[in-house]
């Protein structure tokens, strides 16, 4: 069975696939960092119409406060007709890839902020990694999305990188996405990738889980009040039942081995925790880091040592799927 050895040395194994994480990053400090959030980073579009300004002004914020680190770069590619950008750390091998798809709720996108992340990640793996800019909602619903993800991996193996050298990763939508790309690759009898990522992914597009109403008052950047209107601007009902826009509903068995990682401060702890469940069930190997306390995405973070811990735990766990040397890794005691 696949498996690796996580960077950190704490937490507790509450079954052979979830496992908890205690906080580490100092109370006064972690608590101003969430006031923050809630009052900078958080989601709150006023109604369906306001999520194109919406748009524009993350956009504009991502722009003005976030650069990509000097040591790496990006490039433009279209793939397959879908635009992408190539980020790359200086010395990384050209076969070693990452397909990372983006998070913003269907509807949003921050191109700084995950060039960013997928610079580190790029530079600790020592691998190329490609964002596509996958169609948005409301102009464009489900499948527009998936079907952009799907050719972007089908680009890839037409360039001649083998399926056991890609790793495919996203976050919050994005990991609904990397998820529904697996499903999608089955149904397509296409090779697996060696492995997923799905950091706090959205897996139930009808939004009927418990923590929806238990976590609403702790999560600072998704408001749980609103979350129907992303969901209502990216996919009609007669829709979300499909496994590929809610890969709660999908069957595991032949998959990739995944990694999960969510907070418990968030929405969307349960999408991860009843996915994992699913994955597990179905026949698919799946291990779901719940990180105590943590917000959505806190991976992406830069001032918590929670991010450091995580960031490393997913390179030992791609490591050890792909056999890929990791670089510049710190363990964190």
């Amino acid at each position: 069975m696949p498996s690796y050895q996580p960077a950190d040395d704490g937490g507790l194994y509450l079954s052979s696939y979830l496992r908890w994480i205690p906080r580490r990053t100092g109370s006064i400090w972690f608590h101003c960092l969430m006031f923050l959030m809630r009052h900078l980073a958080r989601i709150n579009p006023k109604g369906p119409e306001d999520l194109i300004p919406l748009r524009n002004k993350f956009q504009r914020l991502d722009a003005r406060f976030v650069r990509l680190p000097k040591w790496a770069a990006r490039q433009a590619v279209l793939a397959n007709g879908v635009d992408c950008e190539w980020v790359r750390a200086e010395g990384c091998d050209e076969q070693r890839v990452m397909l990372y798809l983006h998070g913003g709720a269907f509807a949003l996108r921050m191109p700084n902020t995950h060039a960013k992340f997928a610079a580190q990640l790029s530079r600790l793996l020592g691998a190329r990694v490609l964002l596509p800019d996958y169609r948005l909602a409301p102009e464009h619903k489900f499948p527009a999305a998936p079907d952009d993800c799907v050719s972007a991996y089908r680009w890839l193996l037409e360039q001649g990188i083998a399926a056991k050298q890609i790793v495919v990763a996203g976050d919050s939508a994005g990991g609904n996405l990397a998820l529904a790309l697996l499903l999608r690759l089955k149904q397509e009898g296409l090779p697996q990738p060696a492995a997923a990522l799905a950091l706090s992914p959205a897996t139930d597009v009808n939004f009927n889980l418990e923590t929806y109403r238990t976590r609403a008052a702790f999560d600072p950047v998704l408001p749980a009040e609103k979350i129907h209107l992303f969901a209502d601007a990216y996919i009609d009902v007669q829709h979300r039942k499909d496994p590929t826009a809610s890969p709660l509903l999908g069957e595991y068995a032949g998959i990739a081995p995944i990694l999960i990682q969510v907070g418990t401060n968030e929405i969307l702890l349960d999408d991860s925790r009843c996915v994992a469940q699913r994955i597990h069930e179905t026949g698919g190997w799946v291990m779901c880091e719940v990180w105590d306390e943590m917000p959505h995405v806190f991976p992406l973070l830069d001032g918590l040592q929670e991010s450091a811990v995580a960031v490393a735990n997913i390179g030992y766990f791609i490591a050890a799927q792909t056999g890929w040397p990791l670089r510049k890794v710190r363990r964190e005691g």
